[in-house]
């Protein structure tokens, strides 16, 4: 990713309405710094709950951040949904700090995922919700080091933001290895998923054994009033606005990461690493440290 001082010197501008937009991250520093009065009220009365054993730090910026980056085991997640496999934190391999996150399915196992908010119990107290018009940036990193990809009929989501109850995610991120229904629009990389998303959508190539750096800038809605833009590794592969990120006729969502796959149709070893996750009210509370 661009440099932080790279970042936070960078000039803003109003956020992309096209489809499918790729540009560099830093001419898009200034999304969300227009009416700063506006925005400070809005986060005045933010409509992002945060439960209060949910480690809150706030930074001499004054913008609230987050940190789920596994320095202090699974703190600020929690495994309600885990799945097959409870993800464990590592030191081997890591983005930032000392810690990572380890996650891992063999065989036809399906799922491994954290949600994000909570003290890394199986409780979902502390769980961070998201409601009608609240504003923020998600970011993470992820470093593939065996991968069995996706491909039509079977998803390989690393990222959702699911909507409370049952259901597909509107919005999720996925890695997949799959030339496109005209054989040469898609490949081996990270893909949208979701109605939010257009569906399923080649966004960008991904190498094995590199981290890789994601960050979302997003509003939840259900009312067709959402946005987000999506960048990977400083550029932004995707953006669209006008959309429901909330599953409409549901009241909030929350984020979940790691592997949620499809385990009879692409079974075998996956293997990622997941660290330097952030919530907070800019890009520049949210970038790897």
């Amino acid at each position: 990713m661009l440099p932080v001082l790279a970042i936070l010197l960078a000039p803003a501008a109003s956020p992309a309405a096209r489809h499918d937009s790729r540009a560099s991250l830093s001419p898009h520093m200034r999304l969300g710094k227009h009416r700063p009065r506006a925005r400070r009220a809005r986060r005045a009365n933010r409509v992002l709950r945060l439960a209060a054993n949910s480690a809150v730090s706030q930074p001499p910026s004054g913008e609230t951040v987050l940190d789920a980056g596994f320095e202090n085991g699974l703190a600020n997640w929690n495994t309600a949904g885990v799945g097959d496999v409870t993800p464990t934190v590592t030191s081997d391999i890591v983005r930032s700090g000392s810690r990572a996150c380890n996650v891992e399915l063999t065989g036809s196992q399906d799922r491994s995922e954290l949600i994000l908010g909570g003290n890394g119990s199986g409780s979902t107290t502390g769980m961070v919700e998201f409601r009608e018009g609240a504003e923020d940036w998600y970011a993470f990193s992820f470093n593939i080091q065996q991968m069995v990809y996706g491909h039509p009929g079977a998803h390989n989501i690393i990222m959702q933001f699911k909507s409370e109850g049952e259901g597909s995610p509107n919005f999720g991120l996925q890695l997949w290895n799959y030339a496109g229904d005209d054989g040469h629009s898609g490949g081996r990389g990270l893909w949208s998923t979701g109605d939010a998303m257009g569906g399923d959508r080649f966004l960008a190539p991904v190498s094995e054994r590199q981290w890789h750096d994601v960050a979302i800038h997003f509003k939840a809605s259900s009312q067709d009033a959402g946005f987000y833009q999506v960048y990977l590794d400083g550029q932004l592969v995707d953006s669209r606005e006008g959309v429901s990120m909330i599953v409409p006729g549901h009241e909030y969502a929350y984020i979940k990461n790691g592997l949620y796959r499809n385990g009879g149709a692409i079974p075998g070893t996956s293997d990622i690493r997941i660290d330097a996750a952030r919530l907070g009210t800019s890009l520049s509370s949210v970038v790897p440290g």
